[in-house]
C-alpha cells in the first residue's frame, strides 16, 4: 500500500457492518485438497475483512501481498449472506482483484446501497 493507502486504512466508512476481522478463513464449503495442504501456510498473512449489510449482501476483502508486486493489495468478492454466521455465505457478484483501500471502500458504497 502506498502512504495515502495506509492513512486511509484507519477509516473505514463501513465498520459498523464489520462482522469478521482477523486472519483469512476459507469458506466452509471450501477444502483444500490434501496435496495442497502445504499451500495454506501462504495464507497465514493475509488479513480478511467481512463486511455484511441490512440488505443481506456484503463483501469478503482479503489483504495480501502479491507474488509479483511491491505492496500490500486488496481482492474483494461481492457476497449474499445466508444467516448471520460471517462466513454462510455465497459468491453473489464480481471478484475485483489488486484494489487499493479506497477503491474497497467505493465498491462497499455500491454495495450497501444495493
Amino acid at each position: 500500500m502506498d502512504a495515502p493507502d495506509l492513512l486511509s486504512e484507519f477509516q473505514d466508512r463501513h465498520a459498523d457492518h464489520l462482522v469478521y476481522e482477523g486472519p483469512y478463513r476459507l469458506l466452509a464449503d471450501e477444502a483444500l485438497e490434501r496435496a495442497h495442504a502445504d499451500l495454506a501456510g501462504l495464507f497465514e498473512e493475509w488479513r480478511q475483512r467481512i463486511y455484511h449489510f441490512d440488505n443481506d449482501l456484503g463483501a469478503s476483502a482479503v489483504l495480501y501481498r502479491p507474488i509479483r508486486r511491491r505492496g500490500m493489495r486488496w481482492d474483494l468478492m461481492v457476497a449474499r449472506f445466508r444467516g448471520d454466521d460471517p462466513f454462510a455465505f455465497v459468491r453473489a457478484g464480481a471478484f475485483r482483484r489488486d484494489l487499493r483501500w479506497r477503491d474497497v471502500q467505493a465498491i462497499l458504497d455500491r454495495i450497501r446501497e444495493g
